[in-house]
């Protein structure tokens, strides 16, 4: 849905050229152009997503079958759990892996909502941790899931801590797809909302990537006092969410931030943030 960000990355500085591997490049986009829809393609099929030849598509993933990141089944291929070595491994190195799921199940429970950590990745929002709801969400992304950024209350919320060059280029050659009737369509927009996230320290999006689907957030920050990730609560549109979402979840979710960065040692750095935001 978002028609801005690709697989293909760009191509390598003229200072690292002579230490960049463009095997490593192909392996890669292979890994990435697997898709959740259809978890067996073929090496045809591979080779059109990336760009790349079909001769070195078909190396590649022989080379991953060996090495046990992709099975092969007749003329098809698909991943294997392996890959998910890769995802633990990040997020074991999280500042707040250890401490922030009892938190967030908590919360969770509390609100009776869907509570998530997203972090910024690209154009996109990737969930690393998420505890639903026990009522089922329309929309319902799960650990590694990617959400349009600048569609989703997580996203206002790290990009609002961007530095003001970072965010210029985050948005350079950015395009707008009308995902939903209410979704921002222009820079000006996603400006307005950004200018408001960094003034109240928290960011609200309702229909912006589902139908009837909102969510508020707050920044997470690690012990320098960096925004690292966002803490989120989901919750179904209806004419008193927003209320509900702004004097009821919205203090909670505070709480439960305060909570996690105190276990991150925010407290012993950063003596004023223990008494409020």
């Amino acid at each position: 849905m978002n028609p801005t960000i690709s697989n293909n990355p760009a191509p390598p500085d003229i200072a690292l050229r002579g230490s960049y591997l463009q095997s490593l490049e192909k392996g890669l986009s292979v890994l990435a152009a697997f898709q959740a829809t259809k978890p067996l393609v073929s090496s045809a099929e591979l080779a059109e997503r990336t760009g790349l030849d079909r001769a070195s598509t078909r190396r590649v993933l022989l080379t991953l079958v060996q090495l046990g990141y992709v099975q092969q089944v007749g003329r098809l291929f698909g991943l294997t759990a392996k890959v998910l070595d890769f995802g633990y491994q990040y997020l074991a190195g999280l500042p707040f892996s250890a401490v922030a799921q009892p938190v967030v199940e908590e919360l969770s429970d509390q609100i009776n909502e869907t509570v998530s950590i997203g972090v910024l990745e690209g154009r996109d929002v990737v969930f690393i941790l998420r505890v639903p709801a026990k009522r089922l969400l329309t929309f319902d992304p799960g650990i590694g899931s990617r959400v349009p950024a600048h569609l989703h209350s997580i996203g206002h919320v790290l990009l609002a801590a961007l530095p003001a060059k970072t965010l210029e280029q985050w948005t350079q050659g950015m395009g707008f797809t009308q995902v939903m009737p209410d979704s921002l369509m222009s820079i000006d927009e996603l400006m307005a909302g950004l200018q408001a996230a960094r003034h109240q320290g928290w960011a609200l999006t309702q229909r912006q990537y589902e139908p009837d689907y909102g969510g508020i957030s707050v920044p997470l920050q690690d012990g320098d006092g960096h925004v690292v990730a966002a803490l989120n609560a989901s919750f179904i549109v209806d004419r008193d969410s927003e209320l509900r979402a702004v004097n009821d979840i919205l203090p909670r979710l505070k709480i439960a931030a305060r909570r996690i960065e105190q276990s991150m040692g925010l407290d012993k750095r950063h003596p004023g943030r223990a008494n409020g935001r």
